[in-house]
């Protein structure tokens, strides 16, 4: 669907930037096979996603990898209404990309308004997840 939709996965990142720029409220979701509801299980582990159940999308966000100037890092800034039950995958709250980048990271929750700041590693259903995962999993 990217693709067809978008011009592929690139195309879709900078669709999702501008809507982004212009404030537009974005949700995404996992419609599971024949209704299916409850834990979205990848590769045999439970995910922390929730199958037919609506995140928002809050921010959209290219970071400079400070450990190759070359390369940008592309993140998505999520949030679980309900305030708990996170994605467990790379860039959640224990992973080891949050490990290793936590001083971006925490540098990048610094520039957000008050409102909107997270503490990167409470169970608080804000969550980053990398573009590449998140065009995987979510399908709405």
């Amino acid at each position: 669907m990217i693709k067809q939709h978008y011009g592929g996965a690139e195309g879709f990142w900078k669709f999702l930037m501008k809507r982004d720029s212009e404030n537009c409220l974005m949700g995404c979701s996992i419609i599971g096979s024949n209704g299916k509801t409850g834990p979205l299980v990848v590769d045999g582990k439970d995910s922390g996603l929730i199958l037919n159940h609506a995140y928002s999308l809050n921010d959209i966000l290219e970071m400079k990898d400070p450990f190759n100037n070359d390369k940008t890092v592309r993140l998505l800034r999520l949030r679980n209404p309900w305030g708990n039950s996170e994605w467990k995958g790379a860039w959640s709250d224990k992973s080891e990309e949050m490990k290793k980048y936590r001083e971006s990271v925490l540098a990048y929750i610094k520039t957000l308004p008050p409102d909107e700041q997270f503490d990167p590693s409470a169970n608080d259903g804000t969550f980053l997840m990398h573009f590449d995962d998140w065009k995987d999993i979510f399908s709405t």
